[in-house]
C-alpha cells in the first residue's frame, strides 16, 4: 500500500505543478486580454483539446483495455511499438491537413481569418502532444510514476519559463503564447521519445516485432468505436463556448467570461486526474478478483466525497480567487463558477463508472452515452443560451452531464455487479448549490472572509484527522488486494 501512496504523491506533484502554472497565468493572461481576445485564445485551445481526440484514435482508452490482456514481453514490445507507428502516421496526416486548411479552420472557430497563422503552430502543437501524451498513457498503465511526473514537469515547466520571458520582455502576444506552446510541446516530444525508446530496449525478448496488423485491427476496432464517444465527450465538455460564440448577445465577450468562470470551477478535475492515475491502472490489473468490485465501491464513495469538499471550498472561495487573482472585467464570472463545480465533479463520477465498461470491454456503452449528452447539451444551448447566456449554458452543462451519469450507471448495473448507490453524490451536488446560493448572498468583506476561512480550516483539519487516524482502514478499502 505505501507503494501507491508514493505514486499518489508523484502524480499529486505532477497535476499540482499543472494546476499551479494555471492559477499562476490566469492574472497574466486576463491582464493581457480583454474578455475577446481571451474567447480567441480559449476557442483554439478548445480546437487543440478536440482534434488531439481524433489524433489519438481512441487509444488512450485502448491502453486501459489491451495493455494487460497478455503479460509477455514479446507481446508489450509489439503493443507499444505498433500504437506509436499508428498514431505517428495518422498523426503527420492531420497535421498537413490543419496546415492547408488553415484559413477554413480559422474562418470557422473564430469567424475571421486574422489568426489563420496560428493553426501553422498548431499542427505541430497536436503532432507533438500526441506522441508525449500516448508516452504518459503508456507510463501510468506501466505505473511509472515518476517518469509520468517528470515527463509532465517538463513541458509545463518549459512554458511556464518561457510566458515569464514574454511577460517581461512585454513580448507576449497571443501569437507568442502559441509559439511558446509550440516549442514545450517539441522538447515534450523528445523527452516523451526518450521514455519509450528505454522501455522498449527493457524488455528481454529475442524476437521484437515492431508492427503486429492483427494487434493493430484490434486496437484500431476498440478505438475507432471509442472516437465517436470522446469527440462526444468533447462536444459535452466545450460545445457551450462555440454555442456562445454564435448564440450569445455578447458573442466572444460572454465566451470569454464564461471560460474564466468555468475553469475556476473546473479546478476539481485535479482530483479526478489523480484518481484516473493511481487507481485507474490497479483497477484493471485486480479486475479478475473477487475483492475488486469492493474496491471500486470504496473509491467511488471516497471520490464523492472528497471532491464535495474541494468543490465547496472553491464556491465559498471564488469572490476572494477573482478578486486577488483576476482581472476586474471578469468579475461577472462568478456566478458561472457552480457550473464547472458540479459539472466537473459529475465527469469524475462517469469516469468511475465506466470502469465497469472497461472490464467488459463494452465501450460502445460508453460512446452511446455520451453522444446522448453531447446532443442533449447542444440542444438545451440552442434553447437556454439566446434567452439566459452565459448562465444558460452552465445550466445545460449540469443537465447533460448528470444525465449521463444516471444512465451510465442504469446500464453499468446491467454489464457488471455495481455495489455502489448514486443517492449520496446526489445529496453532496444539492448541498453543493445551496452552498453557492447562500454565498452569493455574502459581500466580499474582510469579517466574512475571516469567518469561512475558519470554519473551512476546521472542517478540513476534522476530515484529514479522522483519515489519518483510521489511514490504514482507509487504504485497505481501496487497494483490497495485494500485487
Amino acid at each position: 500500500m505505501k507503494k501507491y501512496l508514493y505514486k499518489a504523491l508523484e502524480y499529486t506533484a505532477g497535476n499540482f505543478f499543472k494546476k499551479l502554472i494555471l492559477l499562476f497565468l490566469l492574472p497574466i493572461f486576463t491582464r493581457l486580454m480583454a474578455p475577446q481576445q481571451y474567447a480567441v485564445y480559449e476557442n483554439l485551445m478548445i480546437f487543440i483539446s478536440f482534434v488531439s481526440l481524433i489524433y489519438f484514435l481512441g487509444q488512450q482508452q485502448a491502453v486501459f483495455s489491451y495493455y494487460y490482456h497478455k503479460k509477455t514481453p514479446e507481446y508489450h514490445f509489439s503493443y507499444i511499438s505498433t500504437v506509436f507507428l499508428i498514431i505517428s502516421v495518422i498523426g503527420f496526416i492531420f497535421s498537413i491537413l490543419v496546415i492547408l486548411f488553415r484559413n477554413e479552420l480559422s474562418a470557422l472557430i473564430l469567424r475571421t481569418t486574422d489568426w489563420s497563422h496560428l493553426f501553422i503552430y498548431i499542427a505541430v502543437i497536436l503532432f507533438c502532444d500526441v506522441i508525449s501524451g500516448m508516452s504518459l498513457s503508456i507510463l501510468n498503465i506501466m505505473e511509472r510514476s515518476r517518469n509520468y511526473l517528470i515527463l509532465g514537469i517538463t513541458k509545463n515547466a518549459l512554458f511556464l519559463l518561457l510566458v515569464i520571458y514574454g511577460t517581461i520582455t512585454q513580448l507576449l502576444s497571443i501569437t507568442t503564447i502559441f509559439m511558446f506552446f509550440m516549442i514545450s510541446s517539441l522538447l515534450s516530444l523528445i523527452a516523451a521519445s526518450f521514455y519509450m525508446m528505454r522501455i522498449l530496449s527493457s524488455f528481454s525478448t529475442k524476437i521484437k516485432r515492431y508492427f503486429s496488423s492483427s494487434l493493430a485491427k484490434k486496437l484500431l476496432g476498440f478505438g475507432i468505436i471509442m472516437i465517436p464517444g470522446t469527440i462526444a465527450m468533447m462536444i459535452l465538455r466545450l460545445s457551450d463556448r462555440y454555442m456562445l460564440t454564435y448564440f450569445s448577445a455578447g458573442q466572444l465577450y460572454d465566451v470569454g467570461i464564461y471560460a474564466i468562470g468555468y475553469r475556476i470551477g473546473a479546478v476539481i478535475v485535479f482530483l479526478n486526474s489523480i484518481v484516473s492515475l493511481v487507481y485507474f491502472p490497479y483497477a484493471m490489473k485486480i479486475k479478475d478478483n473477487p475483492l475488486a468490485k469492493e474496491s471500486y465501491k470504496s473509491v467511488f464513495y471516497k471520490y464523492s466525497l472528497f471532491a464535495a469538499v474541494a468543490g465547496v471550498l472553491i464556491i465559498i472561495f471564488e469572490k476572494e480567487i477573482f478578486y486577488v487573482f483576476i482581472d476586474s472585467s471578469y468579475f461577472k464570472a462568478t456566478k458561472i463558477v457552480i457550473y464547472g463545480v458540479l459539472s466537473s465533479y459529475l465527469l469524475g463520477l462517469f469516469n468511475l463508472i465506466n470502469l465497469n465498461f472497461y472490464v467488459k470491454k463494452k465501450a460502445g456503452r460508453i460512446a452511446g452515452t455520451v453522444i446522448f449528452g453531447a446532443l442533449l447539451n447542444i440542444g438545451l444551448n440552442y434553447i437556454l443560451i439566446p434567452k439566459y447566456g452565459v448562465s444558460g449554458a452552465g445550466m445545460a452543462s449540469f443537465v447533460a452531464y448528470f444525465s449521463i451519469v444516471t444512465i451510465n450507471y442504469n446500464l453499468a448495473r446491467s454489464v457488471y455487479e455495481v455495489l455502489y448507490k448514486l443517492y449520496k453524490p446526489v445529496l453532496f451536488i444539492i448541498f453543493l448549490i445551496i452552498i453557492a446560493y447562500l454565498n452569493h448572498q455574502i459581500p466580499i468583506e474582510l469579517n466574512f472572509f475571516f469567518v469561512k476561512l475558519l470554519i473551512s480550516v476546521v472542517g478540513v483539519l476534522a476530515l484529514g484527522i479522522f483519515y489519518w487516524k483510521n489511514k490504514e482502514r482507509f487504504m485497505h478499502s481501496i487497494f483490497v488486494v495485494k500485487d
